[in-house]
């Protein structure tokens, strides 16, 4: 197996790249209504995070409940209200105990929270069903990324006094086109209900942008209702009942990196294969995209490398000068966002930096071909 040879370059000045937004500090977790406690609460409850001084959280795009370790059962939400000083957020239906971090607009994640956020799972007390029927929708997920441990999931609860058949859509909201639909029939009226989508639609891996779920029910007597029935006119997407955004790739590197320029570019020096995204070592590497790993090894040149055949992409992708071996195995499945490593310099690297390959079908060394990856990262670091 031969291994691409980055090119011999003194790491570039950061112009012209990309940096990452400043990261998310919290200060303290506080449970503000229904509350069993300043760091305890039930679902639907809402809590407020609290910055360090002279850190804005404006910008803050989800509030994630992480619970137990493991992505698994992550749930993300939109703040309620983003502030300088706080972020507010109501906690979700599937949200189960743990910390509590923030995402910025542009990807940027804070440290948990120190203090775990208790959550009682004994669900609320339901709604009066006195209006007749009814529908409360509610997404899992803020922000998600095709191929990750999590699916997009919407969770509705229907109010009525008799027995209500539903039926569930998935609509691209930048086309008001139906992409996929769910009848699971009958339910049961005050009983939260789940459904999960896998990012695809026919076999095929839909476009990012931004997606909602919407619910119809239809009760015993004959009354219906929607869940987009209270959409205005003119409503951002984002606040779509029942919208989320979905991403296909999300940026491997998950701390402030710029591209390198020049012999670090893509067919720079001697014939460089891939793009050189500069960072601290020690940065966290995750997976950009969910697929089997195909090659974990070590290299004089490209010193500790990963290459992993993307799903449903037709690229193989390869992570190089890592700072020690790949934190999965070759022959392993990895979901997007999965941890994979840390930015290094082993190999012939100069300066601590991602070496980035994108490679077409059949695949990376065996007959496949590179190709110039940094329209690929640009467009994956505006996005996550």
């Amino acid at each position: 197996m031969i291994v691409a040879t980055p090119a011999a370059a003194t790491t570039p000045a950061p112009t012209g790249g990309a940096v990452a937004g400043p990261v998310p500090k919290i200060k303290a977790l506080q449970c503000r209504t229904a509350c069993m406690g300043v760091t305890a609460g039930h679902i639907g409850s809402r809590v407020r995070v609290k910055g360090v001084k002279g850190k804005s959280l404006k910008r803050i795009d989800s509030v994630v409940f992480e619970g137990a370790p493991g992505a698994a059962d992550d749930v993300s939400v939109p703040p309620l209200r983003a502030k300088k000083k706080y972020v507010d957020a109501r906690v979700p239906r599937t949200a189960v105990t743990g910390p509590v971090m923030l995402v910025s607009t542009d990807g940027a994640e804070s440290a948990p929270t120190a203090v775990p956020l208790t959550i009682d799972p004994t669900p609320m007390a339901p709604k009066s069903t006195a209006g007749g029927l009814g529908i409360d929708v509610e997404v899992q997920g803020n922000r998600v990324f095709y191929g990750a441990e999590r699916k997009a999931q919407v969770s509705y609860i229907v109010r009525d006094n008799e027995p209500v058949t539903v039926a569930v859509e998935l609509v691209r909201l930048s086309d008001g086109l139906a992409i996929t639909r769910w009848e699971p029939g009958a339910v049961t009226p005050g009983v939260p209900q789940t459904i999960d989508w896998d990012g695809t639609a026919d076999g095929k891996v839909q476009k990012d942008g931004r997606y909602a779920f919407r619910v119809y029910a239809t009760s015993a007597s004959g009354a219906t209702a929607s869940s987009a029935q209270a959409i205005a006119p003119g409503t951002p997407a984002k606040a779509v009942p029942g919208s989320f955004l979905f991403q296909r790739n999300i940026f491997p590197i998950r701390g402030s990196h710029y591209f390198g320029t020049g012999a670090a570019a893509f067919g720079g020096g001697r014939g460089h294969q891939g793009q050189d995204v500069f960072a601290k070592c020690g940065t966290p590497l995750v997976a950009a995209h969910a697929g089997r790993v195909k090659f974990k090894r070590y290299q004089s040149a490209a010193g500790n490398y990963l290459v992993i055949d993307g799903d449903h992409t037709g690229y193989d992708f390869a992570y190089m000068h890592m700072r020690e071996a790949a934190l999965v195995d070759q022959g392993d499945h990895v979901y997007t966002g999965q941890p994979i490593g840390f930015v290094g310099d082993t190999g012939r690297a100069f300066g601590c930096h991602l070496h980035f390959e994108a490679w077409t079908a059949p695949g990376w060394y065996s007959g496949g071909s590179p190709i110039d990856p940094l329209p690929l990262l640009s467009a994956w670091d505006k996005t996550s």
